[in-house]
């Protein structure tokens, strides 16, 4: 048996309370024999795009050992309930036994809130607002080759001119007119 991690969202219209929905996902997980570890509300949230006609849709967390032989039974399932819009299943083999001990103490009616550097849009995450360490130097970008680069020199500040490296020589065009 392998554990899992699933993500279930819920139709708000159908499943107004979390009874109904922790239910479902039972009934889901019983069908193909798994060992249910934490079953935990998500967020209720609106849908990006519409799905089956719905705007807003609740998403539940669950985390359970199953035989991996069975899983696509479980899709299957969740494709054909009718509290269910859209399921997501995937292995779950780095969730160390203290993350799931702090889920299961959680309420599991209550939202849970995202892991921090998760958030929505604008709230942090990868490459978001975050500051180089102190220790590191950024490299600064270098011209691509061939550019114009502005100086200031005789010609006066913002002249653009070729880069110049040591020991080149200007080439002619051979299809330039003499």
């Amino acid at each position: 048996m392998r554990r899992y991690e699933a993500m279930f969202l819920f139709d708000n219209t159908a499943a107004h309370q979390w009874s109904e929905m922790e239910a479902e996902v039972r009934r889901l997980c019983g069908r193909i024999n798994a060992n249910l570890l934490v079953c935990l509300k998500f967020d209720e949230r609106k849908l990006a795009y519409e799905i089956k006609g719905r705007k807003r849709g609740t998403y539940v967390l669950t985390y359970f050992e199953a035989d991996p032989a069975r899983i696509a039974e479980l899709e299957r399932d969740a494709r054909l309930s009718e509290l269910i819009l859209r399921t997501l299943v995937l292995r779950a083999d780095g969730i160390s036994e203290e993350r799931l001990a702090e889920l299961k103490a959680r309420p599991p009616d209550q939202a849970l809130q995202p892991i921090s550097g998760e958030g929505r849009r604008g709230e942090g995450g990868p490459g978001r607002g975050r500051q180089p360490a102190a220790d590191v130097e950024e490299p600064e970008a270098a011209a691509p080759a061939g550019a114009a680069q502005a100086t200031e020199d005789a010609d006066g500040p913002g002249t653009e001119r070729e880069p110049a490296t040591a020991g080149e020589r200007p080439v002619a065009d051979p299809l330039a007119e003499s």
